[in-house]
């Protein structure tokens, strides 16, 4: 595994072992952030479900201001934490090792807002749907603030959560991209 574009362009990454984590796809992740192209810098990221961190990890390389990252299987916060020392990253990320939804009720609690949020749960077992409830009863996402989420390419999921409102998804091989922006109601 490496890193697509940006300042850490084509430095290599620790990958999971055979039966642990399922990453992101090369061609995926590239898809993803050619979408986002126009707001990672700068931006505040949250990596939920983070796995091996590829996703945050590619956001830092491509100029967010910082990246947080969340997931509860130790291998995981594990191989999370050797990429972000290996990539230099110490003082731009912040590692967070529980489930997701405490997560979220904790950034919701310490008033912390993201610019985009991107999830990318295991596959069959809900809780993509589950996470994306959770976001809309909070202000974790900023107004205006995207979504972009993951899932098994024959997923479907609402036009909306809430305030959280599809503008986009597309299909890439067993894998489905659809990206949510938060739309202030007033």
């Amino acid at each position: 595994m490496n890193i697509i574009s940006g300042e850490k362009k084509g430095h290599k990454i620790f990958g999971p072992g055979p039966d642990e984590v399922r990453p992101m796809r090369h061609s995926v992740r590239k898809a993803l952030f050619d979408i986002l192209r126009n707001v990672v810098e700068g931006s505040r990221f949250l990596d939920l479900f983070a796995g091996t961190g590829s996703v945050g990890l590619e956001a830092l390389s491509r100029g967010a201001h910082h990246a947080t990252f969340v997931d509860n299987l130790s291998e995981s916060i594990n191989l999370i934490g050797k990429n972000i020392e290996k990539l230099g990253y110490h003082d731009v990320a912040t590692l967070c090792d529980m489930e997701v939804s405490e997560a979220i009720d904790k950034f919701q609690r310490r008033d912390r807002r993201f610019d985009i949020v991107f999830l990318g749960p295991p596959y069959q077992e809900g809780l993509t749907k589950n996470t994306l409830n959770r976001l809309k009863g909070t202000d974790v996402v900023r107004k205006w603030g995207i979504v972009g989420v993951e899932v098994f390419f024959k997923t479907d999921l609402s036009q909306e959560f809430g305030d959280i409102e599809m503008i986009e998804s597309r299909d890439y091989g067993q894998s489905k991209l659809i990206i949510y922006r938060r739309t202030p109601q007033n």
